[in-house]
């Protein structure tokens, strides 16, 4: 290779880009980059019930509360998460009235006076038995002292085809709702509505069995710790169908935008936080910030702002239940 040939090699190698190009490629960087953040900042929330790809639940939805519960696959294997599933069968649901505007609030805070109440005492389980057809239905309480009638199904209409279900009158005030919130970015996922008696009652035998070989408990004392959690079979508000557990169970929800969403709106359309820390005493049940309970708009903020709980408020006005 003769001189004239090297010196041609070596300038090759110290070939550079001009200023102006690499300028240029360092702008067209910048831009690339800054328009994928927008378009990752404007991102909109998924609605679970328009988007099927979507999933469940806008926060995480490890159960631990009282969905579908199945048994324990072993003895060292009892956390409620690991005994826990999701699905509801078609088949807990029995009737959907084609009615599917929400009743005036009017029509349904007239209590009746205590002598019209028919009540009962189930003398197998020693609870009092509710009256399904007082004219304020919406302020009908069940826990674990007070039960549905044996064989109670409540009229169903199912959550804006999600294949979850409320009692038929209550369903619309959900609606609107769901609606209102996700004209405010929120999106409040129906994670778990009507429950069977069926469904109820193999849920909480099941927790028990859990518990039973998680905590070392004898029966009687693991169904006490059980109900805290999931009430037994005709005592619960899905049973009822007035009551939604809202985007999951974990108690994580409280921290969340959706929680302070309904935490504001929430009583607009009828529903209350129904268990609290602070009202565990009365209520028997453990926190529980997913799950919102129907009494009707005007009752509903009456309770919030009285700081009380249902069996407290309506023990103070002197309301029979």
């Amino acid at each position: 290779m003769n001189n004239q040939s090297v010196n041609r090699s070596h300038k090759k190698k110290k070939t550079r880009l001009k200023p102006g190009a690499a300028i240029a490629l360092v702008v067209l960087l910048a831009v690339v980059c800054v328009a994928v953040a927008l378009l990752l900042h404007k991102s909109p929330a998924v609605d679970p019930l328009t988007d099927s790809s979507a999933s469940p639940s806008s926060e995480s939805t490890t159960q631990t509360s009282d969905e579908s519960i199945s048994e324990p696959a072993s003895s060292t294997d009892t956390s409620i998460e690991n005994v826990i599933t999701t699905a509801e069968p078609s088949n807990d649901v029995t009737t959907e009235p084609t009615k599917s505007e929400p009743v005036p609030t009017s029509e349904l805070t007239t209590a009746p006076h205590p002598d019209e109440l028919v009540t009962s005492v189930n003398p197998d389980t020693g609870r009092i038995v509710v009256d399904v057809n007082r004219e304020d239905w919406n302020l009908i309480v069940v826990n674990a002292g007070r039960e549905l009638p044996e064989g109670y199904t409540p009229q169903l209409k199912e959550i804006l085809g999600c294949g979850k279900y409320l009692d038929y009158r209550v369903a619309p005030y959900y609606e609107q709702m769901y609606l209102a919130a996700k004209a405010d970015g929120i999106i409040l996922t129906p994670y778990s509505a009507y429950r069977s008696y069926d469904r109820q009652k193999n849920n909480y035998n099941n927790l028990t069995k859990s518990y039973m070989s998680q905590y070392n408990l004898n029966e009687a004392d693991a169904r006490v710790k059980a109900a805290t959690v999931i009430l037994p079979p005709g005592t619960s508000e899905h049973n009822l169908g007035y009551a939604m557990d809202i985007c999951g169970t974990e108690s994580s929800f409280s921290s969340t935008k959706e929680y302070a969403w309904l935490q504001q709106h929430a009583h607009e359309y009828g529903f209350i936080l129904r268990y609290t820390a602070e009202k565990q005493p009365i209520t028997g049940i453990i926190p529980e910030p997913w799950h919102w309970r129907y009494v009707g708009v005007e009752y509903a903020e009456k309770i919030k702002n009285s700081g009380l709980c249902l069996e407290e408020y309506l023990d103070s006005i002197g309301v029979p239940y």
